[in-house]
Parts: structure tokens; sequence; C-alpha cells
């Protein structure tokens, strides 16, 4: 089944009274796994422990991104204490800990050529591009061990015009596999995000059956698919894919955004509605994250967002 990793166990019956449905001051929580990231910054004032007990007081049960990590980053001594204080606050809430961007690389080929990213000039070898990812791998699990959080969003890079297709998916799936034996040996779970290549030029994994091919090939549990519906219906035109059986085995998690200018949900294009009772029916119980704009950022827009959700909540049954 996708998306098993943290299932929710609450009960889903509406009128229940039981803890496990209700917030401390008596709200409902959802019946999905939606996971804000960045949103509902009016009613926090910006403060992130702040937004956090918003979304916990207002039936959320996740949250995502609380930390952008930076995997070439030596972070200081402050900064390491605030992503641990974050992170035992998420757990003191009782919120679950969704994926954290890390090594979702947008501007450099490292897997598929072999690049080390650099700006001062190109390097091409093997063993260098494993030494950086070795040092990116470990800087992203500190991280993830200060948040408590077991997964982390992954991608080859963009397209090398020197080599041939062939070449650079075997670059892909060889570099890959090496990330995802470290992600073993501590227990932890890599994600390829597909990004679309408007928002995105030159990005080699571009769709879904692609990172679905590409996990099927490493074959190896600690490398999954993170599904954007948003990515996916930019570059694809649609979200078919989801009623791929090869597709839909390999997901981890979602991303939602609406179409094209990825905001909330009924701004744009996509039937959010039709999208999540399709991935509940299938029986996903995993993360979605909420990586979207908010066209209303105000107090009032904030319990307009909430509403949505709501909305969408409603086809969990």
């Amino acid at each position: 089944m996708a998306g098993t990793a943290g299932l929710f166990a609450g009960c889903t019956s509406p009128n229940c009274n039981d803890k496990c449905c209700k917030t401390a001051n008596g709200t409902n929580k959802f019946k999905m796994k939606f996971a804000p990231r960045g949103l509902f910054r009016a009613s926090s004032g910006g403060d992130p422990f702040k937004r956090l007990k918003f979304l916990a007081d207002n039936g959320f049960n996740s949250v995502e991104g609380v930390v952008f990590c930076q995997p070439n980053k030596v972070y200081k001594q402050p900064e390491i204490d605030r992503q641990k204080a974050l992170g035992a606050y998420v757990k003191e809430l009782g919120l679950g800990m969704g994926c954290i961007s890390s090594m979702n690389e947008k501007f450099f080929p490292v897997m598929t050529a072999n690049q080390v990213p650099t700006k001062e000039k190109v390097i091409r070898n093997k063993k260098a591009v494993r030494e950086c990812l070795t040092r990116q791998l470990e800087n992203t699990l500190a991280v993830m061990q200060r948040l408590d959080t077991k997964t982390f969003i992954i991608g080859p890079g963009i397209v090398d015009k020197e080599l041939s297709a062939e070449q650079q998916y075997e670059n892909v799936v060889e570099n890959m596999s090496f990330c995802a034996d470290f992600c073993k040996r501590y227990g932890i779970i890599m994600e390829i995000e597909p990004l679309n290549t408007i928002s995105h030029p030159n990005m080699y994994c571009d769709r879904a059956t692609l990172g679905a091919k590409i996990v099927r090939d490493v074959n190896n549990p600690h490398c999954r698919l993170l599904y954007d519906v948003f990515h996916e219906y930019m570059q694809v035109g649609n979200y078919d894919s989801l009623d791929d059986e090869n597709v839909w085995k390999c997901i981890e998690s979602f991303h939602i955004a609406d179409a094209p200018a990825r905001n909330e949900p009924t701004t744009g294009v996509i039937d959010y509605k039709k999208v999540l009772k399709k991935i509940w029916d299938k029986g996903f119980r995993g993360f979605i994250g909420l990586e979207h704009g908010q066209t209303d950022k105000s107090l009032a827009g904030d319990q307009k967002l909430l509403q949505i959700y709501r909305d969408l909540d409603s086809v969990a049954s």
C-alpha cells in the first residue's frame, strides 16, 4: 500500500468524542494527514512555534518542511539548538513530522553526469560525486535526527546534454542506489520528487512514471516516490499516472497545490476533491504536504484556508 509510513490511527467517525478525534479545545481533527508548509502566517505572526500551536489547535495532525535543510551548510550551534527545539515541540504537540527538503538538486547534473555542484569549475568524477553525496547525506541525517523525522526529498539534478539518455539513466540509478544504501543503514527514507520543466527548466526527473521507474530499479525500500500533483499536472497535463500500479506502489507521500499559479486548492484547474477521494479510496493514509501559496494572507484568509481543507477532508469516509 502506498504511503504506509505514519498511518493515521484515529477513528474516522464524525460523531466520535474521543481524544483521537478532537484537539484539546474540542476542534475536530482532520482525518487526512494534511501537512502544511509555511501557511497560516497571519495567525502566528510569523513565529514558527506559534504556527505549530495554531496547526495543532485547529485539527491538523501533521506538519512538513519545519526546516529547509541546506545539505552543504555547516550549521552553527544556535541553528542546531533551534532545530532541536522545533522537533521537540512538534512531538510535544502530537503532530506527525513529514519530509524535509534537502537534496533535490535543481541546477547541476549531479547524478546524471557525476558532476560535483560547484560554480568555479566542472568536476566530472564519480569518486568526487560519491564524497559529495556522502557529505550531503550525513548533513541531512543530522538535521533529520534533530527534528525527529524519517523522510527527506532527493532528486538527481538536471539533464546533461553531453551524455546519452541511456548513460544518464544508468548514472542516476547507480547514484540513487548508493544514497538508498546509506538511508538503509540509518533507517530513513529518501523520496524522489519529479519536478515539471516549466517551473524548473532542464530537470531530469520530470514526471511520476520516470520517478517510479527509478525507484523500481533502485529496488530498495528506503527509496520511494513523492508524488506532487501540481508538478505532474503541469508537466503531463493530467494525473492519470495515479491509476498506474507501477507508480502507485512506489508512492510514499504527496504534495498538493493548484495549477497553474501554485496556490491553494479551489484557485486553479485541479479538482482536488476528486484527487483526494481517489487516493483515500485506494488506501493511502500517509502525509499530504500542502506545498502552495496562500492568495489571502490575512487572518480572514487563514480561516478561509482552514475551511477549504475542512471541505476537502470530507471526502475521507
